[in-house]
């Protein structure tokens, strides 16, 4: 009698093989969309899962991880992956057969979000195993209150069946990108860092900002300090938003971009989460 195999079958023995399950889970996050998820997604999986936030891995030059699944859990900015964030993954190093997977939480459009990472994984001589796209409120474009519970609300039901998915190692096919989504995603891409979230037109509201720091505290790339009692912005923004949205006077605008639109976070979320 010839038996069959599925090639999930295969991978889960040769995981449990290798010493049992060991999931690493890098993340980004700034207003808490990506960091609720990798929460979540770690105490549903039942295996011994570390959390390792973007700010504890962007400056090191080299990041080796010996686990058996490694999983990046992200958000989209400007329809693709954050460039500091590819940043890292390009230079960590897998060993072999590795299972990887991505979750981009995302404003409704991934764009070509995992097709960029299955990519640049690939020239590592990685494969991106599983890719999902995850609906949330967004932080940039507004998005309608509705939307936005409705995505909070279906959000639990939606990241348990991406755990199972994720438990049993399963594999997904990475959404092929349409030509007209490309060049879209290629046109935000050039606009969006220059002329939409360009942080020379970041500004304090001088009558507003108490100086309070939360600011330079949240930001995940460390590039806002405080000089007399005033945010100051450096040159190594990564467009996160993050202190716009947390100032708690709302006293940060954007060159008179986003002024009138509501702040927000995730409300399982809160600064020291992220600091």
């Amino acid at each position: 009698m010839t038996l069959y195999y599925s090639t999930d079958l295969i991978l889960k023995a040769y995981y449990f093989q290798q010493g049992g399950k060991h999931m690493k889970i890098y993340y980004l996050s700034a207003t808490g969309n990506s960091l609720v998820t990798a929460r979540r997604l770690a105490r549903e999986l039942d295996e011994d899962v570390t959390l390792e936030s973007f700010r504890s891995i962007r400056l090191l030059p080299e990041i080796e991880t010996g686990d058996t699944a490694v999983g990046f859990v992200f958000p989209v900015y400007f329809a693709d992956v954050p460039r500091e964030f590819l940043a890292c993954i390009q230079r960590m190093k897998f060993r072999r057969n590795t299972y990887l997977f991505a979750i981009a939480t995302c404003n409704g459009v991934p764009g070509t979000t995992l097709r960029t990472l299955s990519g640049a994984l690939e020239t590592k001589g990685a494969r991106l195993s599983a890719a999902f796209s995850l609906d949330m409120p967004g932080n940039a474009l507004i998005t309608p209150q509705a939307a936005s519970d409705k995505r909070l609300n279906e959000f639990p039901g939606r990241l348990s069946q991406i755990a199972r998915t994720i438990a049993r190692r399963g594999q997904t096919s990475i959404p092929r990108t349409p030509v007209w989504e490309s060049l879209r995603s290629a046109a935000v891409r050039a606009i969006g860092p220059r002329f939409v979230v360009n942080p020379q037109k970041f500004h304090t509201v001088e009558t507003a900002c108490i100086g309070c720091g939360l600011c330079a505290r949240v930001c995940p790339a460390s590039n806002i300090i405080i000089s007399n009692n005033r945010a100051r912005w450096g040159s190594n923004c990564i467009h996160c938003l993050a202190c716009f949205h947390w100032c708690p006077k709302q006293a940060i605008h954007i060159g008179g971009l986003l002024t009138d639109r509501p702040r927000y976070h995730h409300p399982e979320v809160s600064p020291s989460d992220l600091c």
